[in-house]
């Protein structure tokens, strides 16, 4: 059933808030270890196995991590491999490795962790260098942390294996840099069926630091809400949020976290008549022009409501000069 609860806030959550964030998974590039050497290097077809086993590897890390096996972490590294964090501290060796990690598994014992491999490039027949992005969710529901990383691997008896794992300081990141993944947005978008119409707009500041949204929703042809958005960066918490205002007197914040191509959204605020308001809206891309948003786990004044079935929203057309 279409949302029709238009007095409260949950339905901004809906048909606005959640218009924000819908941008195609970003495409992890492939390294170029594979490409032929011109200078007479190893044949295509012995980089691209080595590369797999390297890249197998770093599947072994992630599965190990996410099964909270300390031990069959330390177990990827050579004995006297090093791990290396941001602010340049080490421990080398198994044992301090696997110490480091059970120490982490004690504090987050939900904590997953995915990576995005950038390159992996075959440096010598026994010396290869990975880099990539890790994403780290500490507890369910968490927004990811991400760090750049670089790991390089020695081939011992036959196997690949980490010598060492560093973490490398986020490079500085403009509001700008990171809402450029939504640029796409800018424009007007429509969601129309026989009872509603709900419009959105969205463009850039003056200094491109935010993306302002303005809304408006229609029953019956009857105006019946109006309301602003503002996108931004939060450096601190490194998350995209959203700041929602409707025209009855309810605000929420919305948190967004990626998810192969679909884009959860956590929203949470107040109805104008101060009751609690919450859900966890879904989208997902479905081309330039196109997505399907849905809303899930709403509850309003401590009252669950149903989730909404997915609904398409569109682009709309180039207004005719």
């Amino acid at each position: 059933m279409r949302q029709t609860i238009i007095g409260t806030l949950i339905v901004l959550m809906v048909f606005a808030a959640t218009r924000a964030i819908t941008a195609q998974a970003p495409a992890s590039p492939r390294g170029t270890a594979a490409k032929a050497d011109a200078k007479g290097g190893a044949p295509n077809r012995v980089r691209e196995a080595e590369e797999k086993a390297v890249r197998q590897a770093a599947d072994a890390f992630v599965k190990a991590y996410n099964a909270h096996d300390a031990k069959a972490l330390a177990a990827l590294f050579a004995p006297d491999g090093e791990i290396v964090d941001e602010a340049g501290d080490s421990r080398q060796g198994r044992s301090q490795i696997e110490a480091v990690f059970g120490a982490i598994f004690d504090e987050y014992p939900e904590a997953t962790m995915s990576l995005e491999i950038g390159a992996v490039r075959l440096l010598t027949p026994a010396l290869a260098e990975e880099d990539g992005v890790a994403a780290v969710v500490h507890e369910p529901g968490a927004a990811p942390e991400r760090n750049r990383y670089t790991a390089l691997y020695v081939k011992q008896d036959g196997k690949w294996m980490m010598a060492s794992a560093r973490d490398l300081p986020e490079e500085p990141a403009t509001p700008t840099a990171k809402l450029k993944q939504l640029e796409w947005l800018i424009g007007d978008w429509v969601d129309e069926s026989s009872e509603s119409l709900i419009a959105t707009s969205y463009r850039w500041t003056d200094n491109q630091c935010f993306i302002l949204g303005e809304f408006k929703i229609q029953v019956t042809g009857r105006e019946v809400m109006t309301g602003s958005q503002r996108i931004g960066w939060d450096p601190l918490a490194k998350v995209i949020r959203s700041w929602v205002f409707d025209s009855e007197g309810g605000f929420a914040e919305g948190v967004y976290a990626q998810d192969g191509d679909r884009w959860i959204v956590k929203m949470t605020g107040v109805t104008r008549d101060g009751e609690p308001a919450s859900a966890t809206n879904v989208l997902t891309s479905l081309g330039k022009d196109r997505m399907s948003w849905q809303s899930r786990d709403r509850m309003v004044g401590g009252q669950a409501t149903p989730d909404t079935e997915a609904v398409i929203a569109v682009r709309s057309p180039p207004k005719p000069e």
